[in-house]
């Protein structure tokens, strides 16, 4: 009767000990550094090597629009010259030779000059298409940025989903040890059969199984994202916990529209067509005439011993008008390249707006359907641990095997598992639908 008591009482503690530990944080908690998600995600955009990779392309695009603005300021070259026999220096500064004339040697030293006066739009819709293209790379360098932030934001909150399955498979271990202890006392005291203590055995070697993989996956996730932010190594954070309550999303004709207005891919494309279209203007203008002023003037001196000849300044000015007549079809064919593009634009883009409304309809609909499935999952949580507590009172009064307690505690815990993993999910999905809609 002593030893009946005695298991009694150690039955009875050590279930009021499980039902207090199953609400307690595990200990799980990893060392270094501390990391928030705006940290992250600040770290990541300035080291990211795409991000950076972007800035160049960014900054060479403007080069582009400084080199098509070119025309509209005088060129200036200087030259020196030094001839011998029947060649001669003409006012552009160019050895000449076209008339036998009597040998000498001269030197010649000057500057030529000119200026594009009207060229019917040629230079203006070349530096329009330039800005456009510019345009275009900072947009796409902002969908780069975007794909950047988002993929921190998945990576930090899996972190938190690893971490928090952890805890759970960490508690559940020290559940399942409490319960082992307990059916090992009434074992030894011979109230309950060795099957009951060989069930539960296996139920403690499945959750430290469980543990060992929930650790490998945590492991796992910091180093994504590590890699996410752009950094070397996988170094262990302490992350700050994210509130994984999420709410109900607009309309989802509203969240489209958005996104049509927002997308950087999208405004990468207009300005694509844009650049086209500019393009078709430069070329198109190809066909009319062109007007500059030039002038040169410098200094000619003779080597030859012929005093005769006469030597010193000289300058001059004109203007040149050129006016295309035949080109092999060069203009026409130029029209009809950027033409294509232009239609080849339209087209991607129109491919590309499909591709975005379907995903914010996906996003959308995962994040509604998570949302429904939390609070199934917290229903599932809460009746799991209702069964749990009754499975253990029939099994401490003897009215129930060991086998109902140990299918009780699994299916409180697969319930918190689907939980944890239901909740960051759609704060997952909630990210994913804000970047569908370019709202980051």
């Amino acid at each position: 009767m002593r030893h009946l008591l005695s298991a009694i009482l150690a039955i009875t503690l050590g279930f009021g000990w499980v039902s207090y530990v199953s609400g307690q944080p595990g200990n799980s908690e990893p060392q270094g550094p501390r990391l928030t998600l705006e940290e992250a995600v600040r770290t990541a955009l300035e080291k990211h090597p795409t991000l950076q990779s972007a800035e160049f392309a960014v900054q060479s695009a403007e080069a582009r629009v400084k080199q098509a603005q070119s025309p509209y300021y005088p060129q200036v070259a200087g030259a020196g010259i030094q001839t011998n026999g029947s060649l001669r220096s003409n006012a552009f500064l160019r050895p000449s030779g076209s008339l036998i004339q009597p040998n000498q040697s001269d030197i010649t030293v000057g500057v030529t000059a000119s200026q594009l006066i009207f060229d019917f739009g040629q230079t203006k819709y070349r530096v329009e298409s330039q800005r456009a293209d510019r345009a275009r790379i900072a947009k796409e360098a902002g969908a780069r940025r975007a794909d950047v932030v988002i993929g921190v934001q998945r990576a930090y909150l899996s972190v938190l989903k690893r971490q928090r399955l952890v805890q759970i498979a960490e508690q559940t271990v020290r559940e399942r040890e409490t319960i082992k202890q307990q059916v090992d006392t009434l074992y030894r005291n011979q109230i309950k059969s060795k099957l009951d203590l060989g069930l539960v055995q296996v139920q403690v070697s499945d959750a430290e199984f469980a543990v060992i993989q929930a650790r490998n996956d945590l492991s796992s996730a910091f180093a994504e994202l590590t890699n996410a932010m752009g950094i070397e190594g996988s170094m262990a954070y302490k992350l700050e916990d994210v509130p994984v309550t999420v709410g109900q999303p607009d309309l989802l004709d509203l969240l489209i529209v958005e996104a049509q207005s927002r997308r950087p891919e999208l405004l990468a494309l207009k300005e694509r067509v844009r650049t086209a279209e500019n393009r078709i203007r430069a070329a198109s203008s190809l066909n009319f005439p062109v007007l500059q002023a030039v002038g040169s003037a410098g200094d000619t001196e003779h080597l030859s011993d012929r005093p005769q000849l006469q030597e010193g300044g000289w300058w001059g000015a004109g203007a040149i008008l050129s006016v295309p007549f035949f080109t092999g079809f060069l203009i026409q064919n130029q029209v009809a390249e950027a033409t294509s593009q232009k239609r080849e634009a339209e087209s991607l883009y129109q491919t590309v707006l499909h591709d975005v409304r379907l995903q914010v309809k996906e996003n959308f609909l995962s994040l509604v359907t998570l949302i429904q499935q939390i609070r199934v999952a917290q229903e599932q949580v809460a009746i799991g641990r209702e069964a749990l507590g009754l499975a253990r009172q029939r099994y401490k009064l003897g009215l129930s095997s060991i086998v109902e307690v140990t299918q009780s505690e699994v299916a409180v815990t697969a319930a918190e598992t689907r939980l944890a993993d239901t909740q960051y999910n759609a704060k997952i999905a909630e990210a994913q639908l804000r970047y569908a809609i370019g709202a980051i």
